[in-house]
């Protein structure tokens, strides 16, 4: 930080009774975020004490038990929505390497994987995902060997299962250096035909060679989670403006159990908690509503956000930001939304020396909470925040642990993400509106995925909708 911006920002926090203070809430925010590191703390509180926030477990109920208690230590108003999801137990679930040697493979059964008979087979590798290309009879009673490349959805698994014999798969890590990822089999809560486990890039890579070599290589599977319906809760905190038109910022509350979850999505959580309490300190009324969400169930197929939507369909919801595994903030996306393009680079105009160095993108992409939003039309925000590559490959696996977490790019992203907010909240210039069922399905259409949301189920537009 340059020393005159540093000197700045400590007059305009220490300096009691500032006239311009509640003036320009803008530069206060931006302060107290940067000059203190109360959600690095919150961070590491949270993760220290209770873990992983895997939906179900004790750690994600004693986590949502201390942030409720810390919001509303800050005069917020917060409540609990509790829905219904398929849920999922993850038990004692072994992947073991019989042949060319007898060892414990270091793997993971993915969610939603149901209890099953042990399977023992000959493991063959799958060459694509075009299954017409496929032969029945070299695949009948084989375990798949799938390489990082090739993406299945269940309406695949069931044909290998029921057309091609197959009993089980193995699905090769992207990432190296014995890493796995945690992950579930489907969204929609299906247990697969048969087992499904993750396992290291290096293993899959190493039974590749032997199969060229025709080394034959033989592995069984036992699994013991088991699906389970389950009731979650999402926690709201309200921030009540002039009008009752929201300003949704949301974030993923829970994680996956290998390790406690500090990246994803510790840092939204923690982006949320601090957001909450800078608007609350320093622009406690704005002009719209601002509604905080933190969804819970989502890595099990957003169903937090899902169910949210669902229910709050019809709220003014005037934009939706998400944060997920968000670190660096060096630009944003409008995904799709027209509208929001010039909203954004106003925004990042504005912001001076944090100034966004990425061109404000318009692309809409899946996997996100901001989804469902998405499909019901209301304008939706992320942001382009990378996080260093030396510790992101570690998501989802035993090393996303607190000690990843840099306090720097945490309190900017804070600052940056409070200052939209902010911005956002008071903005009652720019023509926002929700899309009409036909434009939602056309930014869909437009982006290229049609055809893998109608794959994995989860097309909701009537095919009548045309592009216009």
């Amino acid at each position: 930080m340059k020393p005159t911006l540093l000197i700045s920002l400590l007059f305009l926090t220490t300096t009691p009774n500032l006239p311009c203070l509640a003036a320009n809430s803008s530069e206060a925010i931006l302060g107290d975020a940067l000059l203190n590191e109360e959600a690095y703390s919150f961070l590491k509180t949270m993760a220290t004490r209770f873990g992983h926030r895997l939906s179900g477990t004790p750690g994600n109920d004693r986590s949502l038990d201390y942030l409720q208690k810390e919001l509303e230590k800050l005069g917020v108003a917060v409540h609990r929505e509790s829905f219904k999801h398929p849920g999922w137990i993850r038990n004692d679930d072994r992947a073991i390497l019989v042949q060319p040697e007898n060892r414990l493979l270091r793997a993971i059964a993915m969610g939603y994987v149901d209890r099953q008979k042990p399977v023992e087979a000959p493991v063959v590798l799958l060459k694509s995902s075009n299954l017409n290309t496929l032969e029945p009879a070299s695949l009948t009673g084989c375990i798949l060997l799938v390489p990082s490349s090739i993406r299945l959805n269940h309406e695949q698994y069931l044909s290998l299962s029921n057309e091609f014999g197959v009993r089980g798969a193995l699905l090769t890590n992207r990432v190296n250096g014995g890493q796995l990822l945690a992950r579930v089999s489907n969204q929609n809560g299906h247990a697969p035909p048969f087992p499904l486990f993750a396992i290291t890039r290096e293993d899959g890579l190493r039974f590749e060679r032997q199969l060229e070599a025709g080394i034959p290589v033989t592995v069984r599977l036992e699994t013991r989670s088991q699906i389970q319906a389950m009731t979650s809760e999402n926690l709201v905190a309200v921030l009540p403006g002039k009008s009752k038109e929201q300003i949704v910022l949301g974030a993923h509350f829970d994680s996956w159990d290998l390790g406690e979850g500090a990246m994803d999505n510790g840092l939204g959580v923690a982006q949320l908690f601090e957001v909450t309490r800078l608007l609350k300190k320093h622009s406690p009324k704005n002009v719209y509503t601002v509604i905080l969400v933190f969804f819970n169930a989502e890595e099990w197929g957003l169903w937090g956000s899902r169910r949210y939507v669902e229910t709050h369909r019809n709220d003014p919801i005037r934009v939706m930001v998400n944060v997920d595994m968000v670190g660096d903030i060096i630009g944003a996306n409008a995904m799709g939304f027209n509208e929001l393009v010039p909203v954004l680079d106003t925004f990042s105009s504005r912001l001076g020396a944090l100034k966004f160095s990425r061109k404000t993108e318009n692309k809409t992409w899946l996997g996100g909470d901001h989804h469902p939003f998405i499909l019901e039309g209301i304008p939706s925000v992320t942001f382009y925040a990378p996080i260093p590559a030396e510790d992101v490959r570690y998501y989802h696996d035993v090393a996303d642990t607190f000690d990843k977490i840099d306090s720097n790019l945490l309190s900017k992203s804070c600052a940056i993400t409070a200052l939209l907010i902010h911005h956002l909240a008071n903005d009652t210039e720019s023509k926002l509106r929700r899309y009409t069922r036909e434009e939602s399905a056309n930014l869909f259409r437009k982006a290229g995925l049609e055809t893998r949301l109608k794959a994995d189920g989860q097309w909701p537009f009537d095919d009548t909708l045309l592009d216009n």
